[in-house]
């Protein structure tokens, strides 16, 4: 019995799926991810290129795991893209690997169906989360060799590893934190 009813709440949730519900979400992740972006962009880091600590990368990696890829490259990219434009400088490539790391760490919904009442699953969408990090950020810093004609050295000393490592520090602290908070909200309401 629990076999099927699992296939049915399975099939009952499309993680692809663009609604009202969705489109809101888009639209509040986006501008709490460009806001926490832009409020924390004075903290640059030490010997990087144009890196700074972020802790709202959250952000998009909650918004991805609990409703789903689109919202969170939405998220992701258009938040970073609205960051950008308020600083100045459009990085289109560095708003394109925002957008992958929500979306990637919006696949652990397939694992999830977007609900992280146990530990397993808040493992599970940390580790996506991890993923997404390693390949939007490395997207954005390896295609500055391109972009801004870096090297791949350089690439990798002054972009990818100074930008991914404190991000998955961040969204390991972080992450459970928000969903835990999630959790709760939803417990009250009688939804979860």
């Amino acid at each position: 019995m629990a076999v099927s009813e699992g296939r049915e709440e399975r099939a009952s949730v499309n993680i692809w799926g663009i609604g009202v519900r969705q489109v809101v979400f888009m639209a509040l992740g986006a501008a709490l991810y460009a806001g926490l972006s832009y409020v924390t962009n004075s903290l640059q880091l030490p010997g990087a290129s144009n890196v700074s600590l972020r802790p709202g990368i959250v952000i998009p990696l909650f918004f991805g795991v609990v409703f789903g890829p689109i919202v969170g490259a939405f998220t992701g990219g258009i938040g970073n893209l609205i960051n950008d434009m308020l600083t100045g400088t459009v990085y289109w490539n560095w708003d394109v690997g925002n957008a992958i790391i929500g979306l990637v760490a919006g696949l652990a919904m397939y694992n999830t169906l977007g609900r992280y009442n146990s530990t397993v699953k808040i493992i599970v969408a940390e580790f996506y989360s991890v993923i997404g990090i390693l390949v939007g950020l490395g997207f954005a810093a390896y295609s500055d060799i391109w972009v801004s004609k870096l090297t791949f050295s350089a690439a990798t000393t002054t972009e990818f590893i100074p930008a991914s490592l404190p991000d998955i520090v961040l969204g390991l602290i972080l992450l459970p934190i928000l969903l835990g908070a999630y959790n709760a909200a939803i417990a009250r309401t009688g939804r979860g």
